[in-house]
């Protein structure tokens, strides 16, 4: 991305690449309405849509639009231990070749988790990689974002190579709840095939599995969990029996430590948003921008730790770009406020309740985009 001069007579090139507004309005949708208002501010621009995801939900289909991607489905368990039918996309990249990608949120979502936090369960998302290998896909990419569970992927590494006892040898259920009880971890010998597996974990957040920073800390609160330097101090210990160093990865405490089970089993952990940027081929400057806007439901600085603005801001920025923040809610910052020098702008008009900021998010980003682009326009006119 290189931005074009002002003072020639080409078009005004904006590229709209948003997150979704989570329980609002999908990607595509938000960037529609994003586009829709910088078109009646800027007649005549070209605008690039391009809705992306930053490894949560809607990584899947953001990755699947980009390369064209077709759906099938498998069935596994939720978090709730009930039988779901989840979808995924199978896909064919340069760099990869054939391969699937699915979002976890799918299967654990935190929204259809309705089990107490400690008796959710990660197994499903290792049926999910079984199933999907054994429809011929030797690499798989996990949108590691959105997930109801904090249990350092016990229940996929359970399901795939490894079990789980207490100090009399009783296996155990690999839940959050069993995770003080477990005295060992034993790897299974019926894991051969994994060793023909690449996995790839796409992360949403540049956590590691424990610390400040770390699973429990940011997140265990938003997914029920109360005693957050207990749940900390579970994680780790559990993590300590396995491969503590694989804990300290940043990514492993993505979907409340399952980027440390992937790691654990040998796949590799990578920014969800530069993956799908990739799908959409926005990165490495094929395209000229002049302006990049980005937004998301909510911002505040777990932003910054790997979500799909920052990284938008990030390669916009590295090409002389400016990128401008449209989100539903902004808990200023002054990290944020740096990291996109076309303005960080909430999109509601003053104060309002929740429903009717999500009833009418359409409606306030387009009016959001219309006031950001004369304000855009008329600075380049001065310029």
């Amino acid at each position: 991305m290189t931005s074009t001069s002002t003072h020639d007579h080409t078009p005004l090139r904006v590229l709209v690449a948003p997150d979704s507004f989570k329980g609002s309005l999908c990607a595509s949708r938000v960037a529609a309405s994003i586009a829709a208002g910088i078109k009646a501010a800027l007649p005549g621009c070209i605008v690039v849509e391009a809705p992306i995801a930053d490894g949560g939900e809607g990584s899947a289909s953001a990755i699947a639009q980009g390369l064209q991607g077709a759906w099938d489905e498998v069935e596994v368990t939720d978090a709730n231990g009930a039988p779901i039918r989840m979808p995924f996309a199978a896909c064919r990249s340069p760099a990869l070749g054939p391969f699937a990608v699915f979002d976890v949120a799918e299967i654990v979502g935190l929204p259809a988790a309705v089990a107490a936090p400690g008796a959710r369960t990660t197994r499903g998302v290792g049926q999910a990689i079984r199933a999907i290998h054994a429809r011929g896909f030797t690499t798989i990419a996990l949108g590691l974002g959105g997930s109801s569970t904090n249990d350092a992927g016990a229940g996929l590494l359970a399901e795939l190579a490894f079990t789980c006892r207490d100090a009399a040898g009783r296996e155990l259920a690999p839940v959050f709840d069993n995770l003080a009880q477990v005295a060992s971890v034993a790897r299974r010998e019926d894991g051969a095939w994994l060793r023909e597996l690449t996995l790839i974990g796409l992360s949403d957040v540049t956590s590691p599995l424990t610390g400040p920073e770390g699973a429990s800390w940011v997140f265990g609160r938003q997914k029920g969990f109360t005693d957050l330097a207990a749940a900390d101090a579970l994680l780790g210990r559990f993590a300590g029996l396995l491969d503590g160093d694989m804990g300290a990865l940043p990514g492993s405490g993505a979907a409340g430590g399952l980027g440390f089970a992937v790691a654990l089993l040998g796949g590799s952990l990578r920014p969800g948003a530069q993956f799908v940027l990739e799908a959409h081929r926005l990165t490495g400057g094929a395209v000229d921008y002049d302006w990049v806007i980005t937004g998301e439901g909510r911002s505040d600085r777990q932003t910054l730790l790997g979500k799909g603005p920052a990284e938008v801001a990030r390669l916009a920025r590295a090409c002389g770009v400016p990128v401008t923040l449209l989100s539903g809610a902004i808990e200023l910052d002054p990290e944020l406020e740096a990291a996109f020098d076309g303005g960080c702008f909430a999109i509601q008009p003053g104060p309002v309740d929740l429903a009717f900021a999500m009833a009418n998010a359409a409606h306030l980003l387009e009016r959001a985009g219309r006031q950001v682009g004369a304000l855009f326009g008329q600075a380049r006119r001065r310029a």
